[in-house]
């Protein structure tokens, strides 16, 4: 019995200073990340890795990858949705690219988006959630002439949430430039059809 009793107080004790070295890595990384202004990327729009935000975008190119707020969902009712239906975080800033700028033609078709008659890869509009369950509301398919101050945001995963379903959006959106650290090509198309 007594042989038991100190095995098991062995086992907590490791156990504890376990815990201990885990949590003291984790705040360590956090602190890192924070200091190289590193993200996160776990959604299906862009690939899944570390960003750091890399600062003042401007002047905005196409194809740029930049961190962009919320866009606000009252004017945006694919935002409303997505947030009652807990597809993304509230307050938690995207990566995004720029897909089109002041000046140009956006048409968005359920095939896809075309700026100034150039296809962006992998624009579908999905109209139902994986699996066929609910639709999904998006922004009217038509042609779009982008007006001073904004901008079509697009990403080319699988089920991304970009201007597809809610429209152009406010430079005002657009926090910072973003630049891919660690990231894993291909993995943003990790919903598939059916899933």
């Amino acid at each position: 019995m007594k042989r038991w009793y100190v095995w098991a107080k062995r086992l907590l004790w490791w156990l504890f200073w376990a815990i201990v070295g885990l949590l003291c890595l984790l705040a360590g990384v956090g602190i890192w990340m924070q200091r190289e202004h590193l993200v996160l990327n776990l959604s299906t729009c862009e690939p899944l890795g570390l960003y750091q935000l890399i600062g003042n975008p401007y002047p905005l190119h196409d194809g740029e990858l930049v961190e962009v707020e919320l866009p606000d969902p009252i004017t945006h009712p694919a935002v409303a949705e997505g947030l009652r239906d807990h597809w993304f975080p509230e307050n938690q800033p995207w990566i995004k690219q720029v897909g089109a700028l002041p000046g140009q033609t956006v048409t968005l078709s359920r095939q896809g988006v075309w700026v100034d008659g150039r296809y962006l890869p992998n624009s579908h509009v999905d109209r139902r959630t994986p699996g066929g369950r609910d639709a999904i509301l998006h922004y009217p398919f038509g042609t779009y002439h982008l007006k001073n101050g904004q901008v079509w945001l697009y990403a080319p995963g699988n089920y991304a949430f970009d201007s597809s379903y809610y429209g152009p959006v406010s430079q005002g959106h657009i926090l910072q430039a973003a630049h891919p650290c660690w990231i894993l090509p291909g993995s943003q198309y990790w919903l598939r059809k059916g899933d």
